[in-house]
């Protein structure tokens, strides 16, 4: 019987291979995936963050990290040491970073920083996970049932995701699932996508697994691996400012490694920093410093220390009048930034740094008939 839920298919360019189950993965040129994946996310729902104690986004570390160049790694847990292929593929989620607008998501890119928390993952942060998405593809040549399971698992003391199962959900299907039928070439690339609506406790970092079995070993199953690619050869050129990656390849070792420690060149050139592997979180934090009269919260001025530019990320409980300045140590106002009527929600705001010279300021903010809020900034050139 055939079963298949949750996919999405989508159309995909990714550079057939003759080498099956090679331990060097199918790298799809850089441009071609930068653009692929932009289009993916582009079509998620849009984000509403128009109420102060619910903040969403999605946690995507390869966005965070920049990651233009992608390969595609063969992966099944039926594998054994004497196949060249993963048995194994997770991502840690143990920090803060991501984006908030799926239409511009390299121009929405945001750190924990940003949107006000104290910490990469504060002690205190539990977040829901609204959705679970992947990119992968799969061909079916055996007629036997495979099977794609994501799941969601705790983390050990030293980080690494475990085998304790928090959340899952399954797929089998007899038949290729990429509409190529092939698990490379065009139109091989599939969006995987789970509604979990699991809640983390407070502090608990999760991580993410995506399992494959057959049995057969006569199908094929991809996962998108991502990387920083610097001089156009189509690999990463570092590890990943996010190592939150792991696979398992019995090739090479039967332990968990990290991604920078697992897949490279002979060059040493780093390849798949980051799976692409992704959510869309809500977190009910309180974020950023309120005026007296509750209507204005500012929760971060970032970069700080700025150089030419620094973003303002505020809410408004309610629309009302803003006035912005920056003013220096001795209360002088130095530049208006802004001063005009500001509709309720989320906001970020843009002030130019540029002509400050160096040194110590402060970004002053009042809304409609409230008390200032005043936060600090360095400028330096």
């Amino acid at each position: 019987m055939k079963r298949f839920t949750q996919l999405t298919l989508i159309a995909a360019v990714i550079v057939s291979c003759n080498l099956a189950n090679a331990q060097v993965p199918y790298l799809n040129s850089t441009s071609d995936y930068a653009n692929q994946i932009a289009q993916l996310k582009a079509n998620h729902p849009k984000i509403d963050n128009s109420q102060r104690a619910i903040f969403s986004m999605y946690l995507d570390y390869a966005t965070a990290a920049g990651d233009n160049s992608g390969g595609l790694m063969n992966l099944n847990n039926q594998y054994l040491s004497t196949d060249t292929a993963l048995t194994y593929c997770a991502v840690v989620f143990d920090q803060v970073a991501g984006y908030t607008d799926p239409t511009n998501a390299t121009g929405s890119i945001v750190s924990f920083s940003d949107i006000g928390l104290p910490s990469a993952y504060p002690s205190n942060l539990a977040i829901t996970i609204d959705s679970l998405f992947f990119i992968g593809s799969h061909e079916n040549n055996s007629g036997q049932m495979d099977y794609i399971k994501p799941m969601i698992v705790t983390t050990s003391g030293t980080g690494a995701p475990t085998s304790t199962v928090l959340w899952s959900s399954i797929d089998s299907s007899n038949f290729s699932l990429s509409s190529n039928g092939n698990w490379t070439g065009t139109g091989a690339a599939i969006q995987f996508g789970y509604s979990p609506a699991f809640t983390t406790t407070a502090g608990q970092k999760i991580g993410v697994v995506v399992d494959y079995s057959d049995a057969s070993k006569l199908d094929s199953f991809g996962v998108i691996g991502t990387g920083v690619d610097l001089d156009g050869d189509d690999a990463a050129d570092a590890a990943s400012t996010y190592a939150n990656s792991y696979s398992k390849f019995l090739y090479v070792s039967a332990n968990l490694l990290k991604n920078a420690n697992l897949v490279y060149t002979g060059g040493g050139a780093f390849l798949l920093q980051n799976w692409n592997v992704w959510l869309r979180i809500t977190m009910d934090y309180p974020l950023g410093v309120s005026d007296a009269a509750n209507n204005l919260s500012v929760n971060s001025v970032y970069p700080n220390p700025a150089n030419a530019n620094a973003n303002i990320h505020f809410f408004l409980e309610n629309s009302s009048n803003l006035e912005i300045n920056v003013v220096d140590i001795a209360g002088k106002q130095i530049q208006a930034v802004y001063n005009g009527s500001m509709t309720q929600g989320h906001h970020d705001m843009q002030l130019n740094t540029s002509n400050l010279p160096s040194g110590i300021y402060f970004v002053s903010m009042v809304a409609a008939n409230g008390s200032p809020v005043v936060s600090k900034l360095v400028v330096s050139h």
